[in-house]
Order: structure tokens, then sequence, then C-alpha cells
């Protein structure tokens, strides 16, 4: 390993222990140990490169001194991903907020997050990102890490960092063409293959949805929110959905349902909108606040004012801009396709005025009106709110009708190693692996890689974790500790424990070393509350097995 220490290249024999991590949506580090005859100084700013990747050292180097001819170094170094844990996100188009909404699509967001990351250094790009309608979040004084991890659990996604390129979608390849892998000689898998269930949650058939209640006419649209379209099919991910009749569900129509477990999203977020773009802005009077903006993009077909709810006030939200996330009223000309803004008093600051007033490429969308059938829903073009909830919905159904497990096995390092230039390119993060089993899964199922472990002096031999879920944005899952199940103890070495037992309502306190008691079949109970809480499942567990239970007492070393 080649470590560039201020300049200057140092050749490192790293033990076979040494490796790097990389986790979706978690870290990317290469850890390297090491013994040196002598004491070496490596800075931090110290790096390498491998696999294609720059690895940075940000930290102070960790070692032990053994003698003076034997130091133990372990060094943590990290990707460009860990820029984003130094800078704070700031609201770039004023360059001093921190504490600042703004309402946006992911490619939005996104091109925010990558501006702050280039006012401290260069290269850093927007990637891919989902198709998603506007979402409003409030960052206050976060990291860029931090909201960046807002922004995919706001589009309910996951992000990437490649390099000093970003994504906001979700993190797979060769979905098409995934890694064949099984257990037995020559399939991939070593002896210890294994599938446990994620979670209690069942597999889900049919999913209602609830959509907004913004910019909806109950008495002209039939309904107080928005619905789902109607009878209508839609496919994904070569899956086909329908819809009921009511538009408030939607189940798979390629296949019959068996189950019927239901389940519910909230989609309150998801209303007809239309997204404008701000093309002048007139200052009206300045010593008034009083400001107006013209949008030439506005169809002919759609005027405002005429489109205005009875009983409701025109307002307007600004999506990008000074006044992201901010609702002012308005009235509106459509001759001159104008909006003339009300001031108003916000967070102690009238606006429009002083730095909070709109600007030319700014966004912003209309409230308090029933906008035309068009945004509304048009299943023609597959187009408006309701086809943008019913996007939303199908994509959470699929990600929740199969059941969700994850496979532990060991790659084999010969057949590795023998298949490398076939599979080494597939065994990425985010790759999918073509799972089965002649016993337990004998169907063909994709499933995800989520975690990868490289040894440096040993490439073909990596272990890899394998998931059908969604990993934790940037957490670790820690194991639930296991339980004792009594039914299978047959004997207790206990040490300084002083227990009370109720058999036959007399008192055992404490039982005699080396004591037997034989528990009656009719007279048992559990431990009382001096040792331990008896769960109900505890308890069940003792009263099926009385009959068989007989406990040894051992009063003394563990």
């Amino acid at each position: 390993m080649i470590l560039n220490i201020n300049g200057t290249n140092t050749t490192i024999a790293v033990d076979d222990s040494s490796y790097r991590y990389r986790a979706i949506m978690g870290e990317n580090s290469l850890t390297l140990t090491f013994a040196l005859p002598g004491f070496l100084d490596i800075p931090v700013g110290s790096y390498c490169d491998f696999q294609g990747e720059r690895y940075t050292l940000t930290k102070p180097q960790n070692f032990k001194k053994n003698n003076l001819r034997n130091f133990e170094y372990t060094l943590i170094l990290d990707s460009n991903q860990s820029q984003l844990k130094k800078y704070k996100f700031r609201d770039t188009n004023d360059g001093t907020r921190l504490k600042f909404s703004l309402t946006a699509r992911p490619q939005e967001h996104l091109a925010m997050l990558v501006a702050n990351l280039n006012l401290r250094d260069t290269g850093w790009a927007v990637g891919a990102y989902v198709d998603a309608v506007e979402k409003t979040i409030a960052y206050n004084h976060a990291f860029c890490i931090d909201a960046l991890k807002q922004m995919a659990e706001a589009f309910e996604t996951e992000w990437e960092v490649n390099g000093k390129t970003i994504n906001l979608r979700k993190v797979e390849y060769n979905k098409t063409a995934p890694l064949a892998l099984s257990y037995g000689r020559g399939n991939g898998f070593k002896p210890g293959v294994g599938r446990t269930n994620m979670d209690n949650a069942r597999p889900v058939e049919i999913l209602y949805v609830q959509g907004g209640n913004r910019n909806i006419d109950p008495s002209k649209y039939g309904a107080k929110e928005l619905l789902l379209p109607k009878c209508q099919t839609y496919t994904y991910e070569g899956r086909t959905y329908q819809t009921d009749a009511a538009g408030l569900s939607v189940r798979r129509a390629d296949k019959a349902l068996v189950t019927m477990e239901e389940d519910s999203l909230d989609l309150t977020n998801v209303y007809p909108s239309r997204v404008g773009t701000i093309s002048s802005v007139t200052t009206v009077d300045a010593a008034a606040n009083f400001y107006d903006f013209i949008d030439t993009s506005i169809p002919l077909t759609l005027d405002y004012k005429a489109c205005l709810i009875a009983g409701e006030t025109m307002t307007v939200i600004f999506q990008s801009g000074m006044l992201a996330g901010r609702e002012l009223e308005v009235s509106y000309d459509h001759a001159t396709r104008k909006f003339a803004i009300v001031p108003q008093e916000l967070d102690g600051v009238t606006m429009p005025g002083s730095a909070f007033i709109p600007a030319a490429g700014d966004k912003y969308a209309v409230f308090g009106i029933q906008l035309p059938d068009a945004y509304i829903c048009d299943n023609t073009t597959q187009t408006g709110g309701s086809w943008d909830m019913l996007k939303q919905a199908v994509k959470y159904l699929y990600e929740n009708e199969d059941p969700r497990f994850s496979f532990t096995g060991e790659l084999d390092g010969i057949w590795a190693k023998a298949n490398w230039l076939a599979a080494g390119g597939k065994l990425i993060l985010g790759g999918y692996i073509s799972f089965t089993d002649t016993q337990f899964q004998t169907a063909p199922t994709l499933i995800r890689i989520v975690g990868i472990k490289d040894f440096i002096n040993n490439p073909y031999k990596p272990q890899i974790e394998l998931s059908k879920s969604r990993p934790a944005n940037g957490k670790t899952r820690r194991p639930r500790p296991s339980l004792w199940l009594w039914h299978s103890v047959r004997m207790f070495r206990l040490s300084r424990l002083c227990l009370l037992w109720r058999i036959n309502k007399t008192l055992v306190y404490p039982p005699a070393p080396g004591s037997c008691i034989l528990l009656h079949p009719k007279t048992y109970t559990p431990p009382g509350r001096g040792w331990m809480k008896w769960s109900r499942s505890r308890a069940s567990c003792a009263a099926k097995y009385r009959r068989r239970l007989l406990v040894f007492w051992r009063w003394g070393r563990m």
C-alpha cells in the first residue's frame, strides 16, 4: 500500500486484517493496520488511493509503542464523502442563513447541497435523482451530510456519493443482469447460508391512499381530498398495478389477491398545482413594500382569477429564492399575467421588502384555486396531481408487497477468484444478486448488496451483506439481546443472587447450596419480580412445559 505523507510516497506493508468497508447510506472508509520498527509521523491529510478512490486521514493516527523497535499503527482513512461532515449547510441564495426552509423538487435541493460544497471545494456535481413533486424541507443549522439525509427521508429514497458526484435515488445496479449465487460447490457460497426475516411487517396487497386537500373545491371535484385516477393501470418495474373505481386504493393487476393484507399511505402533501417561473419583477412602491411579478409562461387557458374557490383567498408560496417557503396573498390580472403581492409581516419582517423580495427566475405555486382538469388528472398523458400520487403509491406498494428478509453467507474465495472477470464487476454496493437454494429458496429472488468489506491483501474474498429492505439512513441497527427460553433450560448455575420462589405457598429464600428442587406439575409458578420480570411469552412457555421442568440450584461460582 502506497501512502502519501507530506507529498512523499511511502510504501507500507499492511497486515491481513486491513480492509475497506462500504455501506449504503453509511460509511466508506479504509482501515490500515501495520507494524514498523521505528516511529513514523503520519499527519492529518495523508492519503492513499485504493481501487481508483482516494482515502484521506482526517483524524490523528492511532499507534501503540510496544518497545523501541515495535510500533503498531491503525489508520482510518475516509473517502470524499467525509467532507459532507465538515461543512454547514447554508442557503446559497443569500449565503448567510443556516436556518431556513426550501420548497423544491429533488434536483433543486441537491443543487443547493452541491453549491454549498463547491463554495469550500471544487469538482462536486449533481448526479442522478428521483422524479418527485416539490417538498418543503426545514434546514436548521445542519451539516451537509445531515441535509442530504433529510432530503432522502423527505423524498423516501436513498443517497450515494460516488467520488464527488452525489446521487439522490435508490442505490441499485445490475438489476436486469444480476449475479447468480447459491449454496454448493462451484455456486459461490460456502456452507452456512441462512435467511432471516427483517421485521414483523406482512406483505401488503391492498394500499389505501389519502391525498391533499389544497386546491380542491369539493363542490366541483366531488371529494374533499385528492383521489387516485379511477380504474386506471400503471406499470412499474415490470409489474402492473390498478386503482379501484372510487380512487381510494391500488393493488396488483397482474396477479390475484391471496392474503388481502391492507396498508395505508399518507400523501396529503400531494395536491394539484402548477409551479411557475417569474419572468420579471416590478417595484411599485418600495417604501410601502408593494411589488408585482409577471409570469409570461402562463397559458391562455389558465386564468387564476377565474379558478378562485369561493370563500378562499388567492396566495402564492415561493418555491425558491429569498422568499422560498413563504406564503403571501396576491391578486391576479390575466391580461398582463401579473401578480400583485399584498405585504405581510412574517418573522418580524414585512415581506416583500429589504432583502426578501422576489427575483426573475424564482419559482412559485398558486393556492386557493381549483385548477383545470388537466392539472388534476389527465389519464391520456398520465399527468396531474392524481397521477403524481399514484406513482408514489405504486412505488411504496412495490417496496412493501414482498417479504422482507436478509441472507447471510460467506463468499467462496476460490470460486470468486476463478470467476472474478465475470463476478468482480457485479460485487458492488447496490448490485443485485439472484439467489437460489434447492431447499428453502427454489425460485430465484433478487436481493441487494447493502454492505461490502474488502480485504486489502485478499481482494478476491470480500464479505458481502445482502438485504431486501432499505438500509437505515446512516444509522446502525443494533441487534436485539437474546432471550432465554425457559422451557429449554435444565440447569441454572447462579452466583450472588438471592432468589424468591413460590412453591406450594412456601418461600425458599435463598436456596441451599447444591440443593435440588423438583417442581410439582400443578404447583409450579414463575419466579417473582425479585429476580426477573416475566413476559407473557415466558410465562406461557413455563406453563406449557411444567411437566418436564426440572431445575437444579447451585449457589456458588458461575
